[in-house]
């Protein structure tokens, strides 16, 4: 079987950027011959994009919260030490970690976590619809985008700090390998909550009560993480994969997310 491989960066995760990928995707499955089951896949894809969003405005609005602290702090220091300040941190997980869940409790992060992705929300309505309509933004687009305040001030933030989404699909060696990174780490806490939800998620189905699960955690206004991955291992299950051996998640500087994807058990669907 022949290597196939792209890779690209998400910018805004808008329904031109869905097809898109979905059209890149589509590619590499027909090589693969189990283009039938790309939108099953195409779910996880979608969950795992979606992760990396707010995990990248949740970091965003960790290290913002941080700098006020430090101001407030150390009033004398210039903007200059600021910024060194937080590049220290960043360079030490641990200790931003730990820096990171007093402000968590300090100021409700979570509430502005919902909050820049219902402004998003809006943003992708104004951006879908100007592309369905194969036109440009108006000036009453640009004045509805410059209201979501908090949404614009990360998106500078995001390009300040160089942080991106970047995706890359690959057919090798039977396998189709799905990488999501984002290039901010995820706080431990984060992660954790990942392999609990996914464990319990796990406990659920074995005794049949896959359904309760969903029902139980459809609160998610704490802006938590870990449901989306619940979702990948359902679709993974109902594919006949085992999602212990498809689904590795690796957070030191970045964040990656990876799926494994056996040719032969889509094939044998």
């Amino acid at each position: 079987m022949n290597s196939h491989r792209i890779t690209g960066i998400i910018r805004h995760y808008t329904r031109k950027a869905r097809d898109q990928i979905y059209n890149a995707g589509l590619a590499i499955f027909k090589a693969a011959g189990v283009e039938q089951h790309l939108d099953d896949i195409g779910a996880c894809v979608d969950e795992l994009i979606k992760n990396a969003v707010k995990a990248n405005y949740k970091h965003l609005l960790v290290v913002e919260a941080l700098q006020r602290q430090f101001r407030l702090q150390y009033k004398d220091k210039t903007e200059a030490q600021v910024q060194e300040y937080i590049k220290d941190i960043l360079k030490d997980k641990i200790q931003f970690d730990t820096l990171a869940s007093i402000v968590l409790k300090k100021e409700n992060i979570a509430q502005k976590v919902r909050e820049v992705l219902n402004q998003e929300g809006a943003f992708l309505v104004i951006k879908n619809k100007a592309v369905s309509e194969n036109r440009s933004l108006t000036n009453d687009d640009l004045q509805a985008i410059k209201k979501l305040k908090l949404f614009v001030e990360l998106q500078q933030k995001l390009k300040q700090y160089d942080i991106r989404i970047i995706l890359k699909i690959e057919l090798r060696d039977n396998y189709i390998y799905i990488e999501i990174t984002n290039t901010a780490p995820i706080l431990s806490h984060d992660l954790q909550r990942i392999y609990s939800k996914r464990e319990e998620y796990r406990k659920y189905k074995e005794e049949g009560r896959e359904y309760e699960f969903f029902i139980n955690n459809i609160d998610t206004s704490d802006s938590g993480f870990g449901l989306g991955y619940a979702k990948i291992d359902s679709y993974l299950y109902n594919l006949g994969i085992d999602p212990d051996k498809a689904v590795t998640v690796i957070s030191i500087n970045n964040t990656t997310a990876m799926l494994s994807i056996p040719v032969e058990s889509l094939k044998n669907r």
